[in-house]
């Protein structure tokens, strides 16, 4: 069924212009090249690193392109990572046939850990600090590599399913389009078998046929829609800021909800959440007017004051 594939789990920002980005390529273990672009801040000596993700679509993220433009402090780097097979002449309707062949979340959280690797042993002016942000399934992939990297310091995600597993929460989209739609309780019961034969069939075959998304393959399929990256997230110590829109379809609340309950569970107190009242995926409000700036601005406060708390921490030392 189409009548889905129209709601993208996307959220793209376009950066404003396109500021001087030092470009850096890494070997992946299968020898094809991981493309990235350093921002470096304006700030004097070393600096931490703003890693972000964009969402699920084949898109560029070199300077100008899909962004998440979240403004940083003059003593953080910006570092954006490539999709597998996609650079800054790639047109979403144009995408190269390596793209669906080989994009997964799992892939791009690889990518991700390499990259960090790479800078790890290369890069003198960084001093180790971290943070990572994403939307949509970037959010669960920031998510996850949060949990994976040593040096994460610092953690924002926004409208990603971290608490439960995607299917759910794409499943329950399709009925509600239905519902919307008109469709009685047997069209509901139709689209939940479609949902469940979809997942079935991304399970037994991960082929580049794509569903619900002309991005999404069954093999990215498979690769997202069983995970709960909050299993990792749990274990970092640094300050988390999740935010949920609460009319999100994609990523329902209740899946963020369940993250701060996993958090009090474990009886941690590093994780801010925030609902947007009113707000859906795209985080536009009911008549459809973006609502970026806010979100936004707060994202780059949360960033600002992790980064003030380090320079004080430094100065007293």
């Amino acid at each position: 069924m189409r009548l889905i594939a129209s709601a993208l789990l996307i959220f793209g920002l376009a950066a404003p212009g396109g500021g001087l980005a030092e470009p850096l390529s890494v070997p992946r273990l299968d020898d094809s090249t991981i493309d990235a672009y350093i921002d470096r801040g304006t700030a004097a000596g070393q600096q931490s690193i703003l890693l972000s993700f964009q969402g699920s679509r084949c898109t560029t993220v070199a300077p100008g392109g899909d962004r998440l433009p979240i403004k940083t402090p003059p003593s953080v780097a910006l570092l954006h990572i490539e999709k597998y097979a996609v650079t800054p002449i790639v047109k979403a309707e144009a995408c190269p046939a390596a793209y669906p062949a080989n994009n997964t979340t799992h892939g791009r959280v690889l990518d991700a850990l390499t990259v960090v690797a790479h800078l790890r042993a290369n890069a003198p002016w960084w001093n180790r600090r971290l943070y990572l942000a994403g939307v949509s399934e970037g959010a669960v992939v920031a998510a996850i590599t949060a949990g994976l990297a040593a040096e994460t310091q610092g953690v924002i995600l926004i409208n990603g399913p971290v608490g439960q597993p995607f299917r759910e929460g794409w499943t329950e989209l399709m009925v509600e389009s239905v519902r919307a739609g008109g469709g009685d309780a047997a069209a509901q019961t139709a689209v939940r078998e479609e949902a469940a034969a979809t997942w079935a069939k991304a399970g037994a075959t991960p082929t580049v046929e794509t569903f619900f998304g002309d991005d999404n393959t069954l093999r990215w399929w498979a690769s997202i829609i069983d995970l709960k990256p909050s299993n990792v997230l749990v274990n970092v110590s640094a300050p988390i800021l999740l935010m949920q829109s609460e009319k999100d379809r994609m990523s329902p609340p209740v899946a963020a909800r369940a993250v701060v309950d996993r958090f009090k569970s474990a009886g941690k107190t590093n994780l801010t959440y925030r609902e947007l009242p009113g707000l859906d995926h795209g985080l536009r409000d009911a008549h459809g007017k973006p609502r970026y700036e806010p979100v936004l601005a707060e994202a780059g406060a949360f960033l600002s004051r992790l980064e003030a708390s380090r320079a004080a921490t430094a100065t007293r030392r």
